[in-house]
C-alpha cells in the first residue's frame, strides 16, 4: 500500500519530487506565493508536453471557486483523449474549490474521487488552487492515489536573499546585502513583485554598465518603501513633530492608500515596537515572529529605544479606538487617522 505523508509538501520538497512527474497522476497545488506556483506549473508543462504541441496537448479550465460552476463533463471527454505528440496531455485547472472546506458531501467525493483517481496514465491534472484543506476526503483519496499536494508559501529571508543575489548572478551583477534586503521588504517578500523590480534594475544596469548594486540604486529605481515610510511616520511621533508626521499622512493618500491600511500598518508598527522593546535584541525579535529580517529586527531595535512602552501601549490603544470610531460611523476615516497621528505626537 503507498505511503501517505500527512501533509502538504513545501517547495523543497515539491522541487525534490519533480523527478517522478512523469508518474504523478494530478499535483494539486495552493499557497500564497503565486511566483512560485506558476513556475512550477511551467516547469510540469515543459516536462510532459513535446515543444510545438502546446495548444494540442494542453486543456486550460478556469473556476470561480464554487465547483459545481465546473464543468465536468468536459474534463471527463478531456480525460479520455490522449495528447497527439506529447508524452502526456495535461488538464490545467485553475480555482475549482474542489478542495476547500465547504466543498464535497461524501456523495459528491465519492462520485468524484471515482474519476480523479483512476486518471489515465497518459494524462495529468494541474490544479491551481485558493484553498486546500488537507482533510478533505477527495484529497485524501487522490493523495492515496500517487498525487501530490503542496503549499507554497512566502519564502523565508535566507532563500530569498539567495534567490535575488542568483537572479543578480546571471546578469553579471552583483547586490550587497543591505540592498537586498532592503528591496525585499519593499516587496513584502513577494517573489512576483521582486521579479519585476529586478527586471528594472537589470534594464538600467545594462546602460551603466555598473555591476554592484547598493542600497541607493534600489531607492532610486524601486517603487517607494511603504514600510520605510511607517519608520519616518513613527520617528516623527517620537520627536512629536506634527507638520512632519502630517506630511508623512499626505504622502500615504497620495499613493492612494486607503486610511484603514495606514492605521493597520501604525497599529503593526506599535506592537512591532512593544515587542521590540520587551525583547531587547535582534535574535530574540525573529524568534518571537515579527519578522525573518535581520535588518528589519535591528531597525525596529533602534526605533524602540526612542520610545517609552506606555507611549507605544498608548498608540496601540488609540489605533483600536480609531478604528472603532470609524466601523461605527462616529468619524470620518480621514479624519480618525490625523486625530490618532496629532494625539500620538502630543503624547508623553
Amino acid at each position: 500500500m503507498r505511503q501517505i505523508v500527512n501533509k502538504h509538501m513545501d517547495y523543497k520538497e515539491l522541487t525534490a519530487d519533480l523527478a517522478r512527474a512523469a508518474d504523478r497522476p494530478a499535483y494539486i497545488l495552493c499557497g500564497e506565493e503565486i511566483y512560485l506556483l506558476q513556475q512550477i506549473r511551467q516547469h510540469l508543462l515543459e516536462e510532459l508536453i513535446t515543444p510545438g504541441c502546446e495548444l494540442l496537448d494542453r486543456v486550460n479550465i478556469a473556476g470561480d471557486g464554487n465547483a459545481r460552476s465546473i464543468d465536468w463533463q468536459r474534463i471527463m471527454a478531456e480525460m479520455k483523449t490522449p495528447p497527439f505528440l506529447s508524452t502526456r496531455k495535461v488538464i490545467s485547472l485553475t480555482r475549482t474549490g474542489l478542495f476547500s472546506s465547504s466543498f464535497a458531501t461524501d456523495q459528491e467525493a465519492e462520485e468524484l474521487g471515482e474519476l480523479l483517481t483512476h486518471i489515465p496514465e497518459f494524462c495529468c491534472l494541474i490544479f491551481l488552487e485558493e484553498d486546500v484543506v488537507y482533510n478533505n476526503r477527495l484529497l485524501r483519496r487522490m493523495r492515496e492515489a500517487g498525487a501530490v499536494s503542496a503549499k507554497l508559501d512566502r519564502q523565508n529571508m535566507n532563500d530569498l536573499m539567495r534567490w535575488v543575489a542568483g537572479l543578480c548572478g546571471r546578469e553579471n551583477l552583483r547586490i550587497t546585502r543591505e540592498a537586498a534586503e532592503s528591496l525585499i521588504l519593499r516587496c513584502e517578500s513577494s517573489m512576483t513583485d521582486l521579479a519585476s523590480e529586478l527586471s528594472t534594475v537589470f534594464l538600467f544596469y545594462q546602460y551603466t554598465g555598473k555591476e554592484d548594486i547598493h542600497t541607493e540604486d534600489i531607492d532610486f529605481l524601486c517603487r517607494e518603501d511603504m514600510t520605510g515610510k511607517i519608520f519616518d511616520l513613527t520617528d516623527a511621533i517620537a520627536e512629536r513633530r506634527i507638520d512632519a508626521a502630517l506630511r508623512m499622512i499626505d504622502v500615504f493618500r497620495e499613493r492612494r492608500e486607503p486610511p484603514l491600511y495606514i492605521l493597520t500598518m501604525l497599529a503593526r508598527q506599535s506592537r512591532d515596537l512593544m515587542i521590540a522593546k520587551e525583547v531587547g535584541e535582534a535574535e530574540g525579535i525573529i524568534a518571537s515572529g515579527v519578522t525573518k529580517s535581520l535588518f528589519y529586527a535591528r531597525k525596529l531595535l533602534r526605533q524602540a529605544t526612542r520610545f517609552s512602552m506606555e507611549k507605544l501601549e498608548s498608540m496601540l490603544e488609540g489605533c483600536f479606538q480609531a478604528d472603532f470610531a470609524i466601523k461605527t460611523g462616529r468619524m470620518d476615516d480621514q479624519d480618525a487617522v490625523t486625530v490618532l497621528v496629532i494625539r500620538a505626537c502630543e503624547a508623553g
